[in-house]
């Protein structure tokens, strides 16, 4: 048996301890990703943050699938100021909703360099 077909019948409180330790380089060989699924949204927002604080972009990559809107885009502001390096900003657009990717796209235009007429358009 494997240890992922037991979490789903794991409690939330004995999850998060095991998310924590796996954080905290405790627990080996549990992958954290596994876990996602599993977690209560708050707890998982938690470690989220985390993620973001120690900068595990491809971790953060991978929770994305399973944590709020909101949270989204905290991961994707804090990618578009550069605090989180090597991790693609745009790998949150297709967990936002449609209101949220038009603001985006007006700031990003508003905000880029103007361009002449002669050139290709993106």
């Amino acid at each position: 048996m494997k240890y992922t077909q037991l979490l789903p019948f794991m409690g939330r409180e004995e999850l998060k301890k095991i998310a924590q330790e796996i954080m905290n380089g405790e627990l080996k060989g549990v992958k954290l990703q596994s876990l996602f699924p599993f977690l209560g949204r708050e707890d998982l927002h938690e470690i989220v943050d985390q993620l973001i604080e120690k900068k595990e972009t491809e971790m953060l990559g991978r929770a994305i699938p399973f944590i709020s809107r909101e949270k989204v885009l905290n991961i994707y502001y804090t990618a578009e100021k550069g605090e989180l390096p090597d991790f693609d900003a745009s790998s949150c657009i297709p967990f936002l909703d449609t209101d949220k990717i038009k603001e985006i796209f007006r700031e990003l235009v508003k905000n880029a360099p103007v361009e002449s007429d002669d050139g290709d358009e993106d």
